[in-house]
């Protein structure tokens, strides 16, 4: 029993040494956008300005070699005031420093989901 126990420890430490890490600055590919991964929030500023368009809080789903999934709950500006929306957000690694940012979500205040893409790499690694 005890080396069951050892050897799924074993497991769980090889498998999280391998997980996509996240922390840190992401531009998307376009240059427009700044993506910060801090702990357990994510920020997305206007790259040139700094300026904060969205902030999400995140608790992590799933996560493995290829992609980390989190649910999250996003803050932003629309008309003025605050507002609020669920999300989920996948991130998948495609190069060894090329990353895919996937978010699908529902606005209380829209008929439509939104899903956007885009494909980061780590500015400051």
């Amino acid at each position: 029993m005890k080396k069951l126990v050892f050897l799924g420890l074993m497991m769980w430490g090889f498998m999280e040494a391998h997980a996509i890490d996240l922390n840190g600055n992401f531009l998307s590919q376009s240059g427009e956008l700044l993506f910060r991964f801090t702990a357990d929030s994510l920020y997305v500023d206007i790259a040139q300005s700094h300026r904060n368009v969205s902030a999400f809080k995140m608790v992590k789903k799933h996560d493995s070699k290829k992609a980390a999934t989190f649910n999250a709950f996003e803050r932003y500006m629309k008309d003025g005031r605050e507002t609020y929306r669920e999300v989920l957000i996948k991130v998948t690694r495609l190069k060894s420093k090329k990353y895919l940012l996937e978010y699908f979500g529902k606005d209380k205040d829209r008929e439509y989901n939104s899903n956007e893409r885009y494909h980061i790499k780590p500015i400051d690694r």
